[in-house]
């Protein structure tokens, strides 16, 4: 058989699917053709679309090692990393592609995928944005530039990016699965739940789709619906780490009996520093908990947490400069910028410590008439950044491109309301360029006892690196001092202009404290105020379960039979931000 025949006969089985077959040929040219970069380029191929992408990557290489300007082999190489997660050495290969290839949109493509997965969402969305112009008609770019766009906070072009690739594919399951989490932050659940329901629709076996529905059906309060989706993935996958997760969560402790053998078998194929990992950890910790299993529950969480902190560490130093540089951005002696109040609705920020009654407080101030609770806005934290990452003066100009920008991202607000809530908890950092902006913005700071939130920092799982320091004890200690320094830093700067609200205040007489927010915001109380059960909004948050129950104290001092487990914690607590705390 000649080169040519041999040629074709790959890239006809190629065309057909036939990933075998191409795997056969390929590695019969290699042996007859030894020189030639082709066969290599195609084994790879046929490896990689078997979900063998380190196999994969070894073919590429050897393409490329036969012909360096092989800009395919380099193409598909950098896919396999990417898939194999070295996106960072995948971006350097993309980025030498590009320079010989400056117009080829797939690898542009790649680079913005590869961005993403480093951690740069604008830059990712500039380079889906060029691959877009090389080739308008590309879903798979619209999907990732979208995605990107949703994780700047830019909803509604996010939305606009996912409808163009339904445009271009009504049945494209990737964008209905995407276009469904910006829909429910923009207040459109319903049509967010129609999403998530039509790409379950379209690929019952499609594991995301299935998530984000089990999600969305969990957020809007209807946890037997979600249970049914997560069960039904784990039917599909049976070691499914996040189905198994979220079930332990959702379980009671009969339930969670029989998922305990699932839940262990998973475990012993999971890379042991992983977030699968640590999924299964935390949802073992959830199942010794209930059955009174202390040891094996603390044992768990801080293998849980060991895991993360090992993907994600946490940066003591970087923290300690930011939080030094809000101070001085922003402090008693200097001068303010007198912006002018904007029209519209009024911000409420709810904030404080993750885990501090942020959501119930934001519940109970939805409740309100007049009031939109919108969860937890990103756009605030990444307009700012710039601003205050490369110290860029927050002056009378900076303000308002700051408010016209943020609200520009606000979602339709219904007629009547007068204030709109984002509970975004680490809105406790922004609090001088948000009152700077915003001077007539109310801020609800929630306290609690630092143990107990410690205690459920520790057993949650939130994703992102923002919260890395909730993955070691001693570090949450660190983050928490300067959580509370900076919050009486703001007090001072800002008299009179923050209410405190105590989290074990407001779960023991939720009447009186309702009424306190109802005056500080400027409204007049209601009585569903106090009810926060009766909300049938939906909650984006880990708080979803809790906050549609009544009113409860049972997780005031819920560390103390913890005290030991959290001993890193408690010791590394400055007793001159925390009277009391080592004593009590």
């Amino acid at each position: 058989m000649s080169l040519d025949s041999t040629l074709h006969e790959a890239l006809t089985a190629l065309n057909q699917g036939r990933y075998k077959t191409v795997l056969k040929v390929a590695k019969s040219g290699m042996k007859r053709y030894k020189s030639h970069p082709a066969f290599p380029n195609f084994a790879g191929i046929a490896l990689s679309s078997q979900g063998k992408h380190r196999d994969a990557a070894g073919y590429f290489k050897k393409a490329l090692g036969l012909d360096p300007t092989f800009h395919d082999a380099r193409r598909n190489l950098a896919q396999a990393l990417i898939l194999l997660q070295q996106s960072d050495t995948a971006l350097t290969l993309l980025n030498r592609l590009l320079e010989g290839a400056p117009k080829d949109p797939d690898g542009w493509y790649l680079k913005g995928q590869a961005l993403l997965n480093c951690g740069q969402p604008r830059a990712a969305a500039d380079a889906a944005t060029r691959s877009l112009e090389l080739n308008t008609r590309q879903p798979r770019a619209l999907n990732l530039r979208g995605v990107a766009r949703n994780m700047l906070g830019d909803e509604a072009e996010a939305i606009a990016d996912f409808q163009t690739a339904l445009t271009l594919n009504p049945n494209d399951v990737e964008a209905l699965v995407n276009i469904s989490l910006p829909l429910a932050r923009q207040t459109r659940h319903a049509e967010a739940l129609e999403a998530a329901e039509r790409a379950v629709h379209l690929a019952p076996t499609h594991l995301n789709a299935r998530l984000r529905l089990a999600m969305q059906l969990l957020e809007s309060g209807d946890q037997d619906g979600a249970r049914d989706q997560f069960q039904t993935i784990l039917g599909q996958a049976p070691g499914h780490a996040q189905a198994i997760e979220q079930l332990a969560a959702l379980n009671a402790a009969a339930a969670n009996a029989d998922l305990e053998p699932i839940a262990r078998r998973a475990l012993k194929t999971a890379p042991r520093q992983s977030s699968d990992a640590a999924r299964l950890h935390f949802a073992l910790a959830r199942m010794a908990r209930q059955a009174g299993e202390q040891e094996k529950f603390a044992s768990h969480l801080t293998q849980a947490n060991g895991a993360l902190a090992h993907i994600m560490p946490f940066d003591s130093d970087g923290d300690s400069q930011q939080f030094e540089s809000l101070r001085t951005r922003f402090n008693a002696g200097a001068d303010q910028v007198q912006a002018p109040a904007p029209s519209g609705p009024t911000p409420i920020y709810v904030l404080g410590l993750p885990r501090s009654g942020t959501t119930l407080t934001e519940t109970l101030l939805g409740a309100h008439p007049n009031v939109c609770p919108l969860g937890e806005r990103a756009v605030p934290g990444v307009l700012l950044a710039p601003f205050l990452e490369n110290d860029i003066a927050f002056d009378t100009a900076a303000c308002a491109q700051f408010v016209a920008r943020d609200q520009e991202r606000l979602p339709a607000l219904p007629d009547g309301i007068r204030f709109y809530i984002d509970k975004m908890p680490e809105n406790y950092r922004l609090i001088g360029a948000l009152l700077t902006a915003y001077p007539h913005a109310r801020i609800v700071h929630m306290c609690r006892d630092p143990r107990d939130v410690a205690l459920s920092m520790w057993q949650a799982h939130f994703s992102g690196k923002a919260l890395s320091y909730t993955y070691d004890l001693a570090a949450m200690a660190h983050r928490f001092n300067l959580y509370a320094g900076l919050m009486a830093h703001w007090h001072s700067v800002f008299p009179g202009q923050i209410l405190d609200v105590q989290y074990e205040d407001l779960v023991t007489d939720v009447d009186g404290q309702s009424r306190r927010l109802a005056d500080h915001i400027g409204l007049k109380w209601v009585e569903d105020m106090a009810h926060p059960e009766r909300s049938t909004g939906p909650v984006l948050t880990l708080s979803a379960n809790q906050v549609r129950q009544p009113v409860h104290s049972r997780s005031v001092g819920s560390w103390k039979p913890y005290e030991t487990m959290l001993t890193p914690f408690i010791s590394g607590l400055d007793p001159n931000l925390w009277p009391g705390v080592q004593q009590g």
